[in-house]
């Protein structure tokens, strides 16, 4: 097999980076000359003459290469992407599929047969397949070398996208048509979802509110709520012995605790979580957990599950209530970070708080526990804690909605988050309400 002078595809680089054209494709053919099968050539020239609409030129290059290195996933992309420009979509979708998923081209192959699915008819499966290609995308970090793609590629990314957004925007659509929202209570669900639907988004107006998933505007942006608004946990307060006695037993029994933090290692929040991903030193003993009572542990601690059930509890299926004992083993330190949504308060009923313990930070404003008095905040602003005692931490944490929105709107938003939800997760995405 001829071998190519590096000098010589030193120059062809060069050539295309410089955006020397002629240059190029003269250094290519000279390239080929001496290596008839050079890959990289070959599907450059391909590629070349397909963004030129030279569609039939496109496709002879990489049949030409196919038939010297048969295995080739870049021939077989170009191939297919000439076929799909040519119009050739069965061929296309065959071509494209036939890149494998291990292949470096796998991603841009994926892209491609998005559309021609979506051409051929099969929207659902296009629109899984773009899905698939846009997740694929940003954990490559493709999405966010957007700018100096090519331009072909970009205008594949934002079709996939767009494709995305309109099917998202239909489903958030369907899910309120039920709903009985006056007209502004509606555009504020809307403007919550907005920047999941491809359309400009409401900022929070302080720096340190900052929501993954959703942030609802028009609601008071308080970190710490006064105690006093909610007068419906003081009869949760005032069973604080008899679910501390529970939680003794359970704690003497060790059984029925999950780490809090459990994610892959290549997982993108994982850095952020350290020590802590799959650790005992920050553990939960949940009573419901992304929607689903647990009814083990509610028949263990049956006096806090009846607390627990006779307050109005966040509701949203397939992801609230959550409600759980927080177990903070001594010396433990949970990093800075933020809930998925502003239309939620947090509360925590201190159970087991050592005097030396440390504190909860909302927004940067430290402030202590108190066994047996509730302490609510906004868990979409950055917020941490810390055990710096010798002894362990625990609280009963669970979740009520933000006291700024009306009913009506709870119920639409409820019904907007479960169908967005199921989309993504029919998808084969993540569900960014899911903690």
């Amino acid at each position: 097999m001829s071998v190519t002078s590096p000098e010589l595809l030193a120059q062809l680089r060069a050539a295309i980076s410089r955006g020397d054209d002629a240059t190029a494709a003269s250094l290519a053919r000279v390239v080929l000359a001496g290596d008839p099968g050079h890959e990289a050539t070959l599907a450059w020239l391909a590629a070349r003459a397909r963004q030129q609409g030279m569609v039939g030129e496109a496709q002879a290059w990489a049949t030409r290469g196919l038939a010297i290195r048969p295995g080739s996933s870049a021939l077989r992309f170009q191939l297919g992407a000439a076929q799909a420009a040519a119009g050739d979509l069965a061929a296309a979708e065959a071509s494209l599929q036939a890149v494998p998923v291990a292949a470096p081209m796998h991603v841009l192959a994926q892209l491609w047969l998005g559309d021609v699915q979506a051409r051929r008819g099969a929207g659902a499966a296009g629109l899984r397949t773009a899905a698939r290609a846009l997740a694929m995308a940003e954990q490559s970090g493709l999405m966010a070398e957007r700018a100096s793609l090519p331009g072909d590629v970009r205008v594949q990314l934002d079709a996939a996208m767009a494709t995305l957004h309109e099917a998202r925007a239909d489903v958030v659509a369907r899910a309120l048509d039920g709903a009985k929202l006056a007209p502004e209570e509606r555009e504020r669900v809307l403007a919550a979802f907005a920047p999941h639907l491809g359309r400009s988004a409401a900022i929070p107006t302080h720096p340190l509110q900052q929501p993954s998933f959703l942030f609802i505007p028009g609601l008071d942006d308080r970190p710490w709520w006064p105690r006093e608004a909610f007068a419906h946990l003081s009869a949760i307060e005032a069973r604080t012995d008899e679910i501390r006695a529970e939680l003794l037993a359970v704690l003497a029994e060790d059984v029925g605790f999950a780490p809090y933090v459990d994610m892959p290692d290549d997982a993108p929040a994982a850095p952020m979580w350290g020590a802590l991903n799959r650790s005992p030193s920050w553990s939960g003993f949940h009573f419901f957990r992304h929607g689903e009572r647990i009814d083990a542990n509610c028949a263990r601690c049956p006096r806090t599950a009846a607390a627990l059930e006779a307050l109005p509890l966040l509701r949203i299926p397939d992801h609230a209530p959550e409600a759980l004992f927080s177990v903070l083993r001594p010396q433990t330190h949970i990093p800075p970070h933020t809930g998925v949504i502003n239309g939620r308060l947090t509360v925590h009923l201190p159970l087991l708080v050592p005097a030396d313990c440390g504190a909860l930070a909302v927004a940067g404003e430290a402030r202590g526990w108190r066994e047996g008095e509730c302490t609510v905040f906004d868990d979409s602003f950055v917020h941490e804690a810390i055990n710096r005692s010798g002894q362990t931490r625990v609280v009963l944490i669970f979740d009520l909605w933000h006291p700024g929105l009306p009913e009506p709107t709870r119920a639409a938003l409820a019904a907007a988050i479960a169908a967005y939800g199921a989309f993504n997760r029919e998808l084969g995405l993540d569900d960014p309400m899911q903690e």
